[in-house]
């Protein structure tokens, strides 16, 4: 140690570097990394979250990416992909996850992850679809303001793509109120013939800005799972949504 060096200072940039270039940490993980007692890693980690460098959830200490890019208060689009519940509900259903945004009448693919659920699958991001496709697009429809939902819908072309897929304007839109009422989507290959989807919407102060699903081959999403799958998607959700409040971004 130099006479000019602070100990704390310099174990608190440790802590920092060491959540920064991990995909979520836990304190044990820490103290084991950098030889720190628990209490004084406890300590750091504590007054790191409170100056917004670093956010919990669950038991996983993650970087706070907004207060190291530049200009970040002129941000006014999310980078879903930064966001690390997306991977934790993936990792624990072990199904394809998937977040997508409106765009006029088009549902925009947002984060989509894959089999091993490390990296996002770059190259189905951005893809558009019919809102009415998917249960992603229909979830969101679903908890629209009256007044909005009724306005897009009136734009809203009702394409189909298989069998399955809503074409009738007054079923789909009996089918919505199901849907509002259920609190999920439910996509019985009605974008894809072989592949379900269960989606759920996502909130922020109230307003549906996106929605988080699942899709998998029909087999794997039954009758008999589908409770369980919501569940899951549920508790993702509220994750999801504390996430994007902790990053203050929308």
């Amino acid at each position: 140690m130099t006479q000019y060096e602070v100990s704390t200072l310099k174990k608190g940039l440790l802590v920092l570097e060491l959540v920064k270039k991990s995909q979520g940490i836990t304190l044990k993980k820490i103290t084991d990394e950098l030889s720190l007692n628990k209490s004084t890693a406890f300590r750091l980690l504590a007054t790191l979250e409170e100056m917004g460098y670093i956010y919990k959830l669950q038991n996983q200490f993650y970087i706070n990416h907004k207060m190291f890019c530049e200009s970040f208060e002129r941000r006014s689009t999310m980078d879903w992909t930064s966001l690390q519940s997306i991977h934790q509900i993936a990792k624990q259903l072990q199904m394809s996850t998937y977040v997508g945004k409106m765009d006029g009448t088009d549902l925009v693919m947002a984060q989509v992850l894959h089999e091993p659920f490390l990296e996002s699958a770059d190259e189905e991001i951005g893809n558009r679809s019919k809102l009415h496709q998917s249960a992603l697009g229909k979830v969101i429809l679903a908890n629209l303001q009256e007044e909005e939902l009724e306005s897009l819908l009136e734009k809203l072309s009702l394409e189909r793509v298989t069998k399955n897929t809503f074409e009738d304007s007054q079923l789909f839109r009996y089918h919505l109120k199901a849907i509002r009422e259920d609190g999920y989507a439910f996509d019985d290959e009605e974008r894809i013939v072989g592949v379900r989807c269960i989606a759920l919407p996502v909130f922020r102060d109230g307003k549906v800005i996106a929605a988080l699903a699942i899709a998998a081959p029909a087999a794997q999403v039954t009758r008999n799972n589908t409770k369980r799958i919501v569940s899951s998607l549920t508790t993702g959700s509220h994750t999801l949504t504390m996430e994007i409040g902790k990053n203050s971004i929308k």
